[in-house]
């Protein structure tokens, strides 16, 4: 079932501008179709703009219990570049830890198979938890954070209000359906002065707006794109303050930037096969390809509302 969207910003269909039209075939979707890191393949569902809020995002959709499948049934396809993104993502965090009020606990959503969480282990956080839909993903953590991981959606009623300090989502947020929902839900189990601290695609970046249609972030599997204006107005909506929108620069193989290249099947897979057998594709390199952070913080309550004042 194809269901109707409406932008996560203001709630409206009213402003919308159709981008590119879809072009899959329903019968030919499928979970691999929806699992991480696969090579980009330009399927995507019909894409609108928002004149008004700016916002890029997918309609008609799958319906959520469609999706839940689809990511439930999807494989882990990270292959050897978990540690590059873990590195990554990591060298970032600083720009969110300095502004915790406690290691008390920290949540990931969308956590895979819990590469980020084994890091988070060693940093002194009371609680360390993940969500995960992907079968495969759980069944592949390790045993050190299995039994932390929740295998489902990420929904209101988890967690106990409070729980967390930190609450990250990588390269998830283009996927939610539901983004005011699940932002909501974060909130509401972050203490006071907890960070949210989130990385996914910048579709305002200079290499999105110059591939367009053929950008790898043009994708079934996201549903909405932002930039740094949109993100912003995101999370701001949702009750939070706004520390910081950054540029993120990753660093992988060679072999895992000529994957994403926009050519054709072809020669992309002989590119691939000669670069997997040499050392030059084991080379890495670092670069923004259109990727942002945001940290954003669960404001503390004001004196007034304490009764203090």
């Amino acid at each position: 079932m194809m269901i109707h969207t409406v932008c996560p910003i203001d709630g409206s269909d009213a402003d919308d501008v159709e981008v590119y039209p879809a072009n899959f075939d329903l019968s030919l979707v499928n979970s691999d179709t929806f699992s991480a890191r696969r090579l980009p393949d330009g399927v995507h569902y019909r894409m609108v703009r928002n004149t008004k809020t700016g916002c890029l995002r997918a309609d008609p959709i799958f319906d959520d219990e469609t999706i839940l499948k689809l990511y439930g049934g999807s494989a882990v396809t990270y292959g050897n570049t978990a540690s590059f993104t873990a590195d990554t993502y990591f060298e970032y965090l600083g720009r969110a830890l300095h502004r915790l009020p406690d290691r008390r606990g920290v949540l990931e959503i969308g956590c895979g198979h819990g590469f980020f969480l084994e890091r988070f282990l060693d940093m002194g956080f009371n609680v360390v938890c993940g969500v995960e839909p992907s079968s495969d993903a759980v069944a592949r953590a390790s045993p050190s954070v299995r039994s932390r991981i929740i295998e489902g959606p990420f929904v209101r009623g988890l967690f106990e209000p409070e729980t967390f300090s930190l609450a990250c989502g990588f390269q998830v947020l283009d996927h939610l359906v539901h983004p005011n929902d699940v932002l909501r839900a974060c909130r509401e189990v972050l203490a006071p002065g907890g960070v949210m601290y989130w990385i996914c695609h910048d579709v305002g970046s200079f290499y999105a707006r110059l591939l367009g249609r053929r950008c790898p972030m043009i994708d079934i599997q996201h549903v909405v794109l932002y930039d740094r204006r949109t993100v912003s107005r995101l999370f701001l909506n949702n009750g939070f303050e706004v520390a910081d929108v950054f540029g993120v620069s990753n660093r992988y193989p060679l072999s895992y930037w000529a994957g994403l290249t926009p050519v054709p099947d072809a020669p992309k897979k002989a590119l691939l096969t000669f670069l997997d057998k040499t050392r030059l594709g084991r080379l890495p390199l670092r670069a923004n390809f259109g990727n942002m952070g945001i940290v954003a913080v669960r404001p503390r309550p004001s004196a007034a509302a304490l009764g203090m004042s």
